[in-house]
């Protein structure tokens, strides 16, 4: 999968940090100015440059984006799960381009050898070389992930820890196949047995549980993860300690963004990235636990193309909507969903939309028949 995003900028600039006169000014805007495309808003800062200065062709990492990388492809390895990828456009004069497709999603089952076992997990690249982080990121992390948990059962060391000491080990490697000096992705990863997760998240990239209610036909969001801004208060006092400069969301739209040197990021978490770490922006995810329930109806992890304008309860909703309770039209409804939430607000930009689905109970007996016949 790919998805892409323009949420930090590896423009040229010289040295030294922004100071706060230029940063403020930087994101003053008069009410007309609200309707600036999504494009203008959400580049870092540092790639609007002063009116007065020389002009310089915004980049465009389309189809002539130089060297071309194909996403991979996620294909559900189990009846119980869907995944669905649409790579966005950027706005140039007179329409739109596609862009790369920076997203990264990954789907395995059986993981270990065991039937109730898997992983799952998006991964939203951004900069010019967003899509070598995520698509580094996806080949690497499932083999640095079973070095830590080890030979024995899943379970039998801590997978929560085997995650975080994963997603570390892959940000140090990264610098050795790509400079990821100022691109990165997010990391979203679930891995579950039995009604049982463990996911690790770096970013604002997200997953949710999607769970019945004693209303028919109406189903509540419950989020598994925290998206990470610059400016939630344990991320910007980290920062702040490290010596960076964080500056609050705008009401133009214009999220909180952490600083170094003139390149604003807006997130405080991610693989990658790794001027950004010299203030604080670390690779190391939040680990959080959950056990399903019975009411529990569907697992859905997805890129910011789509939190970006949905809600989780908007998500949740959509979900609601399909009752043939087939998985891939719930896919193919959030993504369409989202498009239509880009057009509306943002015209000529879409950013890249990944979504996975893992309907509960996951695994059926025809799951464990299949592995259990491969085993044999």
């Amino acid at each position: 999968m790919g998805c892409g995003g323009s949420k930090q900028d590896d423009s040229p600039q010289g040295g030294g940090g922004a100071s706060q006169a230029e940063i403020d000014q930087t994101l003053e805007m008069t009410g007309s100015e609200k309707h600036r495309t999504f494009r203008e808003r959400r580049l870092s800062m540092s790639q609007q440059q002063d009116p007065a200065a020389r002009a310089r062709r915004m980049s465009i990492y389309g189809n002539n984006g130089g060297e071309e990388i194909v996403p991979s492809v996620v294909t559900s390895p189990c009846i119980t799960c869907s995944c669905k990828t649409m790579g966005g456009f950027e706005p140039v004069p007179g329409g739109s381009v596609a862009k790369i497709n920076q997203d990264r999603g990954l789907a395995l089952w059986p993981w270990k050898g065991e039937a109730n076992a898997g992983v799952f997990g998006v991964y939203d690249g951004h900069g010019r070389v967003g899509e070598k982080v995520s698509e580094f990121v996806i080949q690497n992390l499932p083999g640095a992930l079973l070095e830590y948990l080890g030979e024995g059962p899943l379970g039998t060391t801590d997978p929560g820890t085997a995650l975080s000491e994963a997603y570390i080990k892959v940000d140090e490697s990264l610098a050795q196949s790509v400079d990821a000096t100022v691109s990165g992705t997010t990391a979203v990863t679930a891995v579950i047995k039995d009604g049982h997760l463990w996911i690790a998240n770096s970013g604002d990239s997200r997953a949710i549980v999607v769970r019945k209610t004693p209303k028919e036909g109406v189903l509540k969001a419950i989020d598994l993860t925290i998206d990470h801004k610059p400016d939630s208060p344990s991320e910007m006092k980290r920062i702040l300690q490290m010596g960076g400069h964080v500056t609050p969301a705008g009401a133009n739209g214009s999220p909180s963004r952490v600083w170094h040197n003139l390149r604003g990021l807006a997130m405080a978490r991610s693989i990658g990235d790794h001027a950004a770490a010299t203030v604080g922006v670390i690779a190391e995810p939040e680990i959080t636990e959950y056990d399903l329930v019975d009411d529990d109806y569907c697992i859905v992890i997805a890129s910011d193309g789509v939190w970006e304008l949905l809600s989780s309860q908007n998500v949740a909703d959509i979900i609601a909507s399909i009752t043939s309770g087939d998985s891939n039209e719930m896919c193919e409804k959030i993504v369409d969903e989202s498009s239509l939430m880009w057009k509306i607000e943002e015209g000529d930009y879409r950013d890249d939309i990944t979504v996975i689905i893992l309907m509960t109970p996951w695994v059926t007996q025809g799951m464990r028949d299949e592995v259990a016949a491969q085993a044999s």
